[in-house]
């Protein structure tokens, strides 16, 4: 093995980009489905909602069409993470950070949100 290869600290190396944003974008769908429907303690946006749901659904129908077209991952990866951005700057001004739950639910979604990030540089 190379010395590269030994000292890799990265846990995201072995992940692809797609994988990871889609990894980000369950997080988000699950962070909407448990704080904002089921507890409605936390309001995730209609855009993250139908990125998320475009990043998970879209390749289980039509899985061929989707990996042609390489740059439709890259896409809704970086719109996730600017609809984050976004999101991040409404809770700071609407100060959603009241509760237990509430605190929960946004560090979930900007988990998932940076891992949409990260998985639109690789792709």
């Amino acid at each position: 093995m190379s010395e590269e290869e030994t000292t890799s600290t990265d846990p995201l190396a072995g992940q692809s980009g797609a994988t990871l944003i889609s990894w980000g974008a369950l997080a988000v769908l699950a962070s909407w489905l448990v704080f904002d429907v089921a507890l409605d303690e936390y309001g995730v946006t209609p855009m993250a909602v139908l990125f998320g749901l475009a990043v998970t659904l879209l390749p289980r129908i039509d899985g061929a069409f989707v990996s042609s077209l390489g740059w439709f991952t890259k896409l809704v990866g970086y719109g996730l993470a600017l609809t984050g951005v976004v999101e991040f700057l409404a809770d700071i001004d609407s100060n959603v950070f009241d509760s237990g739950p509430a605190i929960v639910a946004a560090l979930a979604c900007y988990a998932g949100y940076v891992l949409a990030f990260l998985g639109a540089r690789k792709a």
